[in-house]
C-alpha cells in the first residue's frame, strides 16, 4: 500500500499529479461484472480507479462520497440521461479504495440504466432522495468504514447535487473532508481513450463552424447561423444526451455586450464581426471553439483588433509544451496585447481546462497570489486557449475579439485538436 502524502500547499496540485504514473499502477480487480453497453472498456476504468486508489492513499480517504453526474461517469460508466433531472431524480456513489466494495445509488427510477452501463457490483436504487443519507451511511457501517476519512466534492468548482435536506443529512452523516481538489486532479490529465472522444467532439464541432461559416450574408439571423452550425455539428459526429449543444453568437455593437447571450432574430449586417463561441459533447466530452466572421467590408479598426486577437492565440499555444505553467501561457497572449497597446485579456482570463466539463482545471491565467492554481502542463492535459479581447470607445463595446482552439497537450508540444478549421477572420458576403 502506498503511504499518505504531505503535499507542499503551494504545487498541490503538481505534486498530486506526480503520483499518477500509468506504468507503474496495477489494474485493479473490479470485481468481473461486465455491463452490456459499456461507456469504455474495463481496462480504461481500471487505470481510473488505479488513479483514484492512489490518490486517496496519497489524501489519507477511505472513500469518496459523491453526488456529481461527471465525476461518477468518469469512475462508473454510468450514463443516463436521467442526470438531467438530477435536483429531482440525484444519484450517488461511494467510491472506495478497493473498487470491489464501491457502491451505485441511482434513482429506483433508472437502476436499469445503472446495471446496463456500470461496472460497479453493488447498485442500490433510492426511493426518494431523502433516502440516500441513510443508504449511503448503512454502506459505510456494512463495509467498516463509518468512522472513516471520507472525501466529498465540496470546494470551488463543486457542489453536492441533492436536495438541501438530503444534503445537509448526507454532511452530517459523512462528516467529510473536502476532495474537491483530489477530483480536478485525478480527473486533469486525460487517457488517450479521452483525447479521441475529444477529437471527435471538436472535429464535428469544426464541420459545423465551417458550415455555418459558409453559409453566413447580411440578411441571414444569428439564429439561423447557429441552426446551420448545429445541424452539421449533429451530423458529423456531436451526440445527444445531457450535455446540449451551446452556441452563443452576438453581432453588430447592440448585440457585443451581451456576449454570452443565445443566438437572436437580429440580422447579419454590413459591417458586422459575428462572435460565435461553443460547442456541444461527443459521447459525454465537451468541444469549444470560437471564430470570427466578417460581413462585408469591416472598419480598419476592427481589422487590427482581429489580427491582434488571431496573434495573441498563436503565441499563447507557441508556449505550450510540458512543463509550462498555465500563466506562462496566459502572459504569452497578453505580452501580446501589451505589445500592442489594447489592454489585458478580458476578464483575466485566456483558457481552461476541458473534458466532460466545459470549465475545468487548470485556468489558464495570472496566477499570483494564488499559486497552486499555477499548474505545470503535462501530456493528456487538454485546454481550449482564448486571449480575450473587448476593446471599448466612448460607445461601449467595439466587438468580441477571441479566437479559440481547443488543445491536446503532447509530450513535445501541442495537438491543435480544431487545427482543421483556420483561425482567421472568415468573410462573408454583404
Amino acid at each position: 500500500m502506498a503511504e499518505q502524502v504531505s503535499f507542499h500547499p503551494e504545487r498541490e496540485f503538481d505534486e498530486a499529479l506526480g503520483l499518477l504514473h500509468d506504468e507503474t499502477l496495477a489494474p485493479p480487480d473490479l470485481g468481473g461484472r461486465e455491463p452490456a453497453y459499456p461507456d469504455f472498456p474495463t481496462a480504461e476504468h481500471q487505470l481510473r480507479y488505479a488513479r483514484l486508489t492512489r490518490l486517496l492513499e496519497a489524501y489519507d480517504l477511505d472513500a469518496l462520497v459523491l453526488t456529481q453526474e461527471e465525476t461518477i461517469r468518469y469512475l462508473s460508466g454510468y450514463v443516463s440521461v436521467i442526470w438531467a433531472v438530477g435536483r429531482w431524480l440525484p444519484g450517488c456513489m461511494i467510491a472506495t479504495r478497493d473498487p470491489r466494495d464501491a457502491v451505485l445509488i441511482p434513482s429506483a427510477f433508472d437502476v436499469g440504466a445503472a446495471h446496463g452501463t456500470s461496472w460497479v457490483g453493488t447498485i442500490d436504487g433510492h426511493p426518494d432522495p431523502m433516502a440516500i443519507p441513510d443508504k449511503v451511511s448503512g454502506h459505510l457501517e456494512r463495509l467498516g468504514l463509518r468512522a472513516g476519512r471520507i472525501g466529498m466534492e465540496t470546494g470551488a468548482g463543486a457542489v453536492v447535487m441533492l436536495p438541501w435536506p438530503a444534503a445537509q443529512a448526507l454532511v452530517k452523516a459523512v462528516d467529510p473532508v473536502d476532495a474537491t481538489k483530489l477530483i480536478s486532479t485525478l480527473r486533469m490529465v486525460k487517457t488517450p481513450a479521452e483525447v479521441d472522444r475529444l477529437r471527435a467532439a471538436v472535429t464535428a464541432t469544426t464541420a459545423g463552424y465551417r458550415a455555418a461559416m459558409e453559409a453566413a450574408r447580411a440578411g441571414m439571423t444569428e439564429r439561423e447561423l447557429v441552426g446551420i452550425a448545429a445541424a452539421t455539428m449533429f451530423g458529423s459526429g456531436i451526440t445527444a444526451g445531457t450535455k446540449p449543444v451551446y452556441l452563443n453568437c452576438v453581432a453588430g455593437r447592440d448585440r457585443y455586450g451581451l456576449v454570452d447571450t443565445t443566438a437572436s432574430d437580429r440580422p447579419l449586417a454590413e459591417g458586422d464581426v459575428v462572435f460565435l463561441d461553443g460547442g456541444g459533447a461527443r459521447d459525454g466530452y465537451i468541444s469549444d471553439i470560437i471564430r470570427l466572421i466578417a460581413i462585408g467590408r469591416i472598419s480598419d479598426e476592427a481589422e487590427r483588433y482581429a489580427a491582434i486577437a488571431g496573434a495573441a492565440l498563436d503565441a499563447a499555444i507557441a508556449t505550450i509544451r510540458p512543463g509550462v505553467r498555465v500563466s506562462e501561457v496566459f502572459g504569452a497572449g497578453q505580452a501580446v496585447f501589451d505589445a500592442e497597446g489594447v489592454g489585458g485579456s478580458g476578464g483575466g482570463l485566456s483558457g481552461h481546462g476541458i473534458g466532460l466539463e466545459l470549465w475545468e482545471r487548470p485556468f489558464v491565467r495570472d496566477h499570483t497570489g494564488d499559486p497552486v492554481e499555477d499548474v505545470a502542463l503535462r501530456p493528456g492535459m487538454t485546454l481550449s486557449i482564448e486571449p480575450i479581447l473587448m476593446p471599448s470607445d466612448d460607445a461601449g463595446l467595439v466587438g468580441v475579439f477571441v479566437f479559440e482552439n481547443q488543445i491536446h497537450v503532447t509530450a513535445d508540444g501541442a495537438e491543435v485538436l480544431s487545427g482543421d478549421l483556420e483561425t482567421r477572420l472568415w468573410r462573408a458576403p454583404a
